[in-house]
């Protein structure tokens, strides 16, 4: 995809806004019933049928280390060629394209940043979902 048509869905975590790649992303869902997944990491509430496939949910902003937010009320469900995955989100804004944001690469070592989206209303932090998907992946296979 050229970059000029480049969508990023923005969501918040903890308050903060932050964005993933809409090429990462299957469907915005609400939340739904989850069961759980024995022996997985605290941040796993469960697992869902998604379209007849067994994804598991993730709580994001626990995932990442952050304050306990203002209640989570979506899920973002990555590409299955990505994961099966979904990450439970505060909120979802909107979608923007790529020539309505800068873009601007961090100076730190963050893994799962990409870079900082330069929006009018302000900045959003740009997260890659495919790093993250890796290091989860990781973390419940220990």
């Amino acid at each position: 995809m050229k970059d000029d048509v480049r969508k990023y869905l923005i969501f918040t975590l903890a308050g903060r806004r932050y964005a993933f790649d809409l090429t990462q992303v299957a469907e915005v869902v609400e939340q739904p019933a989850t069961w759980p997944i024995p022996l997985a990491p605290p941040c796993y509430p469960g697992a869902m049928n998604f379209h007849g496939t067994i994804v598991a949910v993730m709580d994001l902003a626990m995932f990442l280390g952050l304050p306990d937010g203002h209640g989570a009320e979506k899920v973002i469900v990555l590409d299955t060629r990505i994961a099966a995955l979904a990450f439970v989100v505060e909120s979802v804004i909107r979608i923007t394209l790529m020539n309505q944001a800068g873009l601007s690469v961090p100076a730190g070592d963050e893994i799962f940043v990409i870079g900082e989206l330069n929006l009018p209303e302000g900045k959003v932090t740009l997260l890659d979902a495919s790093a993250i998907a890796v290091h989860t992946a990781e973390t419940i296979n220990c």
